[in-house]
């Protein structure tokens, strides 16, 4: 537009000449005003402009302010705005309303003369010029907020180490899929016993591993997956548009993928993974998909780990059942319904009594007498199994105070420590100031820890079991041969008893292999200067065996099952009897 038609547009919208005068007065503020800032700024007359100033014409992609004159707000902005709403109608619409409460602000994007979208925050101001009114709108670019905000969006749903979609991204995705009821899968993935990684190869090598793991599990997936990092070790895969037995297919695949080993400097690290699945047509909502996908995971990390589990009503009820149990062992605590029971360790030579194993026993207000195999490894998973320990020790420790005092000639009490006792860090402290409390000098007491506790403890607990043998207490291996220590392993330990499991001992007169392993466990403990204990013997085979084999002391049916302390007693003087008789009758 030339300057004498846009001279004769102001005089047109101006009307008399003192409105006119007093307007030009007016641009000329502006101009002067205005006419350097940084931001856009227009003056319009009903819907047209009829001023601007050059950096509205240069962000809009104009030659001069000029070519800005008698165009429309709607003429540089696209045809539609955000929310939907046509640019002209709208623009009538905001221009109003600072008519009629003299200020407007909103949010509005202009569209510059390359097509390119310029995000504003606009403030029209209604300014009254004698009997008339016009507007002054400011414009503030808003492309640098708009990325800012953007980029913080982003990363707010992008895991930092991964590059993957975090928490919030996948549960935003599962909303969405859930409310168009489509046909998803959540599955859970946990990388088993990760913080030994963090622990042998450092914090940054851990890093590098949950990278490789993200990027193998990225392959697997094509559309109709996403792969987010849920937290720590733990994935998430959200399968859509697939069937039941798709999904079963699709997990195993993945499984199968993270069974391969991943190269870490130059060495080759084997992950355990534990996956659990659930779908959505077993679950109600996007929050009960994601808990029986977690307690699906949870469960095959229970299970051994290293294998998919699927979420079922049958899960659900072991786990309430789970829960239950992990309620009646508090106020099993609480109530002390633990006791012990006391088993004969003797001597095979001359059938005397020399010691006792305590085994722990839960007398159940309502289903009676339970043995730790109903009960212990719940109480391990739930961290309750430090306190039993702690109350097994002190009924223990009482009770060989008793026979102390009575006189009964019981050399050792043998007591069986967890895997949680030991990481709790102070097992050493409290044993001994449980011995101290109750006057029960150390060597009268050995503690009993499995073969495998030794291979995956490594030197936490082989530190601890130095302390308590230096300050006298006896160490034994329990189920020896089941696990995977080796005689060159135990040679660094402080252990002074070995323990044949019960399996070998029970098929001994019908499997000749396990006669020769139960004779190289014997000699090779006697090398070592390890005392040999046979657990389970229940046959005169078994016992005259063992005998002629030189195992020095077993326990099992044939002298007795585990018994109350008071039947304890009577037996162990009873065999004292027989061993004097038999003396005597000899002499």
């Amino acid at each position: 537009m030339s300057m004498t038609e846009q001279q004769t547009l102001i005089e047109r919208v101006r009307g008399s000449g003192r409105s006119s005068d007093r307007l030009q007065r007016y641009l000329g503020v502006i101009q002067d005003l205005f006419a350097n800032s940084t931001d856009m700024i227009w003056v319009t007359h009903g819907d047209r402009f009829i001023w601007s100033n050059a950096e509205a014409a240069r962000q809009l992609g104009f030659d001069s302010p000029q070519q800005l004159v008698g165009l429309t707000p709607a003429d540089i902005s696209p045809e539609r705005q955000p929310d939907g709403a046509l640019s002209s109608v709208r623009a009538l619409k905001e221009i109003n309303c600072a008519h009629t409460h003299g200020q407007n602000r909103f949010e509005w994007c202009h569209s510059d003369r390359r097509g390119g979208i310029i995000p504003c925050e606009i403030i029209i101001t209604a300014i009254p010029v004698v009997n008339d009114v016009v507007m002054l709108a400011v414009g503030r670019n808003l492309r640098m907020v708009k990325e800012v905000e953007r980029r913080l969006e982003l990363s707010q749903r992008l895991d930092p180490l991964t590059g993957l979609p975090n928490r919030r991204a996948l549960m935003d995705e599962i909303e969405a899929q859930v409310a168009d009821s489509g046909e998803i899968s959540l599955v859970c993935i946990g990388l088993d016993q990760f913080n030994r990684v963090n622990e042998e190869f450092g914090f940054r090598s851990g890093d590098k591993v949950l990278n490789l793991v993200s990027q193998r599990l990225a392959k697997c997936l094509d559309k109709r997956g996403m792969l987010a990092r849920f937290h720590g070790d733990t994935f998430m895969v959200l399968l859509t548009h697939c069937t039941v037995s798709e999904a079963v297919d699709r997990a195993g695949g993945l499984l199968e993928q993270l069974r391969r080993p991943f190269s870490l400097g130059g060495v080759s690290l084997g992950l355990q993974c534990s996956l659990g699945l659930s779908l959505l047509c077993e679950a109600k909502d996007s929050k009960t998909l994601l808990q029986h996908a977690e307690a699906a995971m949870f469960q095959a990390k229970r299970s051994g780990g290293n294998r998919l589990c699927c979420y079922s009503t049958r899960l659900a009820e072991q786990q309430a059942m789970e829960r239950n149990l992990v309620n009646e062992i508090r106020e099993a605590l609480e109530r002390q319904e633990f006791f012990l029971m006391y088993q004969p360790v003797f001597h095979l030579d001359s059938g005397v009594i020399t010691g006792a194993e305590a085994l722990l026993r839960w007398r159940h207000p309502m289903r009676g007498i339970l043995s730790p195999d109903d009960f212990v490894d719940q109480a391990e998973r739930n961290g309750q199994i430090v306190e039993i320990g702690r109350q097994v020790l002190e009924m223990a420790c009482r009770q060989m105070k008793l026979w102390l005092d009575r006189g009964l000639p019981v050399s050792q009490m043998s007591v069986n420590i967890s895997v949680s006792q030991i990481e709790s860090g102070d097992l050493v402290e409290h044993l001994l100031a449980t011995l101290k409390r109750h006057q029960v000098p150390p060597e009268m007491l050995e503690i009993e820890v499995t073969e495998s506790m030794l291979a995956h403890q490594g030197e936490p607990m082989a530190a601890q079991l130095w302390k308590l043998r230096q300050a006298g207490v006896a160490v034994a291996i329990d189920d020896f041969g089941t696990g995977y220590s080796s005689f060159g392993r135990l040679k660094s330990l402080p252990v002074d008893r070995v323990k044949i499991d019960r399996s070998f001992v029970r098929e001994l007169e019908n499997d000749e292999r396990n006669a020769s392993i139960i004779q190289a466990i014997i000699a090779l403990a006697h090398n070592l200067e390890m005392v040999v204990t046979a657990e389970g013997i229940e046959t005169d085979y078994q016992y005259q065996f063992l005998l002629s084999h030189r195992c020095e002391c077993g326990q099992g049916f044939l002298i007795s099952a585990p018994v109350t302390p008071v039947r304890f007693e009577d037996l162990v003087r009873h065999h004292w009897k027989c061993l004097r008789r038999t003396i005597n009758q000899t002499s």
